[in-house]
C-alpha cells in the first residue's frame, strides 16, 4: 500500500492570537476593554506554549539563516506519522487533530524563534514495515527536522529513526521507546517495557475489592497485549491471581456477549484490557449483558467524552488509569487546550478526547525540545538539551518530569476515573490517603 500523504504549510487562515483570549462580560469602557484584552490575549498565549513554543524576540521574516536539516528560511519543517488507515485508524482518530491544534496555536503565537511551523503527515497503517518506509520518506525526501508519531507499529521505523539521529516525541505503545539506546525517542509516560512491572494497578483493583482477575488479550494488537500483561503481573503480586483461561476480543469476529459469559463463568471480579475506546465500550457492553459480576473494569484507555455521548450508562463503573491531569482537575492549560482544539481543529467532537489530548502534549514536548535548542540547532543538539531537561505539560501533566533520569522506567503514579452511574461524566478515585493519584513502586 502506497502511504498517504498530506503536506500542510502555515494555515493562511490562521487565527490571531486574539481568538485565544478569554471573553468579556458586563460594562466596560471601551479603553478599559482594549487594555483587558491585550492582557489576556498575553496571557493565554503564554499559557498555550506552555513551557515550549517562544518565538524569542525575533520577528518573523527576519531570521537568520541555518543549514539544518528542516530549518528552510523562516520556517521549521516537521513529520508525523500516524495510522490513518488500518487497525489502529479508529483508535487513533483524533490524534492528528491534536498535533495540528498545538502546531497552528505554536503559529498563532509567532511561531518558534520566530519560525513558522510547517509539517507532513504520513499513514503508516499500522504496519511495522510501512511506518518504515513513511518516516524514511519524511526524513529523506520531505526533510524534516524531527518527527511526532502516534502509532502502535513504529518498530522498524523507529531502528531508522535511532540510527539517524533525528529526534522524535510518541505515544510510547512498544517496548522499544522505554530502551536506552533510542534516546531520541521522547515520551513523557511509559506503560510497557521489558522491566518489571509496577504495585499502583494491583493496589486499586485490592482497595476496589477485586479477587480473582481475567485479562481480556486482543489478537490484532501485540501492543495493547504487552500493556495488558503488565497490569496483570500487577494484580497477581497484590494477591489477584489471573485465571488460567484464555479471554480474547477480536472486533471483527467476537460476539461481547458470548465473551461476557464466559468471563462469568470464570467467577472473576476484576477485568482489565488494554484497548481502544470502541473495543473496549464493546467488552463492557457484553459484560453488562452478560451480568458478570464484575467489581472492577481497569483500563489503561477510556478516558473520553465521546465514548460516554455514544454508550452512556453502559459504561458505567470502566475505570481509566492516566497519566495527565484530568479534566474534572484541570484548569487554565486545560481551557488552552480546548480552545486551540475549536480553533483549529473544530472536527473533533467533543474536543476532550483522550488521543488528542495525549498527542496534544507529545507535540507540545517536541516544540519545547525546539525552544530549548535555540535558534539554529543541530539534531543533536536538541536531543542532549531536551533529554536534560525537565518537562510539565504546563500544567497537563500532574507533576514535572525529569526527562534526564528514569529512561524508560514504568509510570508509578496514576489518577483513577471512573464512569458514573449515569454514563454522563467522570469520577475521580482517591487512593486512601484521599490524594488525587496512586503511587506504587516497581515490582521484583
Amino acid at each position: 500500500m502506497a502511504p498517504r500523504a498530506n503536506v500542510k504549510g502555515p494555515n493562511p487562515r490562521a487565527r490571531s492570537t486574539a481568538r485565544l483570549s478569554l471573553n468579556l462580560s458586563g460594562p466596560r469602557s471601551r479603553g478599559r476593554a482594549v487594555r483587558r484584552a491585550a492582557l489576556l490575549t498575553v496571557l493565554a498565549t503564554a499559557l498555550a506554549a506552555g513551557c515550549t513554543a517562544s518565538s524569542g524576540s525575533t520577528p518573523a521574516g527576519s531570521v537568520a539563516g541555518c543549514d539544518t536539516p528542516g530549518f528552510v528560511g523562516d520556517t521549521i519543517r516537521l513529520g508525523f506519522a500516524y495510522p490513518d488507515s488500518g487497525v489502529g485508524a479508529a483508535a487513533l482518530a483524533a490524534a492528528r487533530s491534536g498535533f495540528v491544534a498545538r502546531i497552528e496555536q505554536a503559529n498563532a503565537a509567532g511561531g518558534i524563534h520566530g519560525r513558522k511551523l510547517v509539517y507532513v503527515w504520513r499513514d503508516d497503517a499500522s504496519v511495522s514495515s510501512q511506518n518504515l518506509e513513511v518516516v524514511r520518506d519524511l526524513v529523506e525526501n520531505q526533510k524534516v527536522f524531527g518527527l511526532v508519531e502516534a502509532s502502535i507499529s513504529a518498530a522498524e521505523g523507529a531502528a531508522y529513526l535511532r540510527d539517524h539521529g533525528i529526534p522524535v516525541t510518541g505515544i510510547p505503545a512498544e517496548a522499544f521507546w522505554a530502551d536506552p539506546s533510542y534516546r531520541n525517542m521522547f515520551a513523557y509516560s511509559y506503560v510497557v517495557n521489558d522491566g518489571p512491572p509496577v504495585s499502583t494497578f494491583g493496589a486499586f483493583a485490592k482497595a476496589q475489592g477485586g479477587t480473582r482477575a481475567a485479562v481480556i488479550q486482543n489478537d490484532v494488537s501485540p501492543a495493547a497485549n504487552a500493556i495488558g500483561a503488565k497490569i496483570g503481573a500487577s494484580l497477581t503480586a497484590a494477591g489477584i491471581p489471573t485465571v488460567p483461561d484464555r479471554f480474547v476480543y477480536n472486533p471483527t469476529l467476537t460476539d461481547p456477549v458470548q465473551l461476557g459469559q464466559q468471563l462469568h463463568r470464570a467467577g472473576v471480579d476484576v477485568v482489565t484490557a488494554a484497548f481502544d475506546g470502541k473495543d473496549l465500550a464493546e467488552v463492557v457492553r457484553g459484560i453488562r449483558a452478560a451480568g458478570a459480576p464484575v467489581k472492577v473494569l481497569l483500563a489503561p484507555s477510556g478516558y473520553d467524552r465521546s465514548l460516554l455521548e455514544t454508550y452512556g450508562p453502559t459504561l458505567s463503573g470502566l475505570t481509566a488509569a492516566i497519566s495527565y491531569v484530568p479534566f474534572e482537575l484541570g484548569g487554565p492549560a486545560h481551557q488552552v487546550f480546548l480552545r486551540a482544539m475549536s480553533s483549529f481543529a473544530p472536527e473533533v467532537q467533543p474536543p476532550a478526547q483522550e488521543l488528542a489530548l495525549v498527542t496534544y502534549i507529545l507535540t507540545d514536548l517536541f516544540l519545547y525540545g525546539l525552544d530549548k535548542a535555540g535558534t539554529c540547532p543541530t539534531r543533536a543538539q536538541f536531543i542532549d538539551r531536551l533529554r536534560a531537561s525537565t518537562y510539565d505539560g504546563g500544567g497537563l501533566l500532574p507533576s514535572p518530569v525529569d526527562l534526564s533520569k528514569g529512561f524508560g522506567q514504568l509510570a508509578t503514579c496514576y489518577t483513577f476515573m471512573r464512569v458514573n452511574a449515569a454514563g454522563t461524566g467522570y469520577d475521580l478515585v482517591r487512593d486512601p490517603t484521599n490524594r488525587d493519584q496512586w503511587c506504587g513502586h516497581p515490582l521484583t
